[in-house]
């Protein structure tokens, strides 16, 4: 079992602890109408509740606190980051506001009553704008999901694939922030798109009693799809509880792909899908070694020129893939940061391969941003279906 401990609880507890105490420390210093008893107060009561209510959101059932409610605390704490970032940069602004009054006022007295005036607009605007990021961060990026499309071409494509198909849905996380509902709308676009082959590069459910409905759905779906619905394992299938999604999926017509693979369309050239598990290790040196022994499981019978497609929930191999001239491998995992820039992740962890496309020659690696999340923030990485269609070059 991969799961987090009580010392992991507790870490976090104080973290959360800490950084609500540091932020309130540093917009003392900046803003003094931060001091006041009624401000002091109004602060540490709601990072009371946030800090309370985080445990609780994970611990209690998802169907008895409203999924609108349970993100409320999200928004607390993104605020107080954005807090963090934002006050120092708005003090900058205040002091460049009031710099070149001074020496233009001939009373005192109405300068300071002036300089307060706008020190206390300014620490007025920093938590509106810290808050109102914060809220579309959760309410709307990250319940908001895209369909993204690639096309992508081989001159080894097999003329029966020129054209074909595949939808991936990655890192879901079913439960107190992505609904069995909100499912249905994923599957209903899928249904709209007609693919031939639809791929789950892991981490589907988190609430394990929202499995078997999640399994209901996507069996449903799997009939209605010419080559079926494949699954590979992510990391949270052992946070939760692998045994148990894994003979719910046995039981289903999802096919899992465990260091294995499947020929789906047999020819002179035929059409391989290969899956691998999640590579779980202490540090990178072993996980490269599973990661090499998992894929040579997964090719071990495929014949070389068949054209081949890698599913894994870690991007990480990618590497191996782009050494072997796998023409494509569908990964997910990073949620492509869920805050970015520019195309770019903020995320302080780096992924070599951490969202969207990559090439190696005429190998082509995908890194998907996900279709839910277990935390509920984005911000200029939102949330996704992506339609694969295969071209022949």
């Amino acid at each position: 079992m991969h799961g987090p401990t009580n010392v992991a609880l507790l870490i976090v507890f104080l973290i959360l602890v800490g950084i609500s105490w540091i932020i309130y420390r540093l917009l003392k210093r900046f803003f003094p109408i931060y001091e006041t008893p009624f401000v002091r107060n109004l602060y540490w009561s709601l990072s009371a509740i946030a800090i309370v209510s985080l445990p609780v959101s994970r611990i209690v059932q998802t169907s008895i606190i409203p999924a609108d409610l349970s993100r409320l605390p999200f928004v607390w704490f993104m605020g107080q980051i954005l807090l963090f970032v934002l006050s120092p940069l708005f003090y900058a602004g205040f002091q460049l506001l009031t710099l070149s009054r001074r020496e233009n006022v001939r009373n005192q007295g109405e300068g300071l009553s002036r300089r307060r005036f706008i020190q206390n607009t300014v620490a007025g605007l920093l938590p509106l704008t810290s808050f109102g990021v914060s809220s579309y961060g959760v309410y709307s990026g990250g319940s908001n999901i895209i369909t993204q499309r690639q096309e992508l071409s081989w001159a080894s494509l097999p003329q029966y694939l020129d054209e074909f198909k595949i939808i991936q849905i990655s890192d879901s996380h079913i439960g107190l922030f992505f609904s069995v509902e909100k499912l249905e709308e994923v599957l209903a676009t899928v249904r709209r798109e007609k693919p031939d082959l639809l791929v789950i590069t892991g981490d589907l459910v988190d609430d394990l009693s929202l499995l078997q409905p999640t399994i209901d759905r996507l069996s449903e779906l799997a009939h209605e799809i010419k080559y079926g619905v494949y699954f590979c394992w992510g990391n949270h299938e052992y946070f939760r509880d692998i045994k148990k999604i894994r003979q719910a999926l046995v039981n289903s017509p999802i096919r899992v792909l465990e260091n294995s693979n499947q020929m789906i369309i047999d020819a002179d050239q035929p059409f391989y899908l290969l899956g691998v598990d999640y590579p779980w290790a202490d540090n990178g040196q072993e996980q490269a070694v599973k990661r090499q022994s998992m894929f040579a499981q997964s090719i071990e019978g495929v014949p070389a020129n068949a054209f081949k497609i890698l599913l894994s929930h870690h991007p990480d191999f990618i590497y191996n893939a782009f050494e072997t001239d796998i023409p494509l491998t569908l990964t997910g995992h990073t949620h492509g940061g869920q805050v970015a820039i520019f195309g770019q992740s903020l995320l302080p962890v780096k992924y070599k391969y951490m969202r969207g496309l990559y090439r190696n020659h005429q190998s082509y690696g995908y890194v998907s941003t996900g279709t839910g999340s277990w935390f509920p923030f984005r911000l200029g990485c939102p949330a996704e279906i992506t339609v694969f269609i295969l071209k022949k070059a």
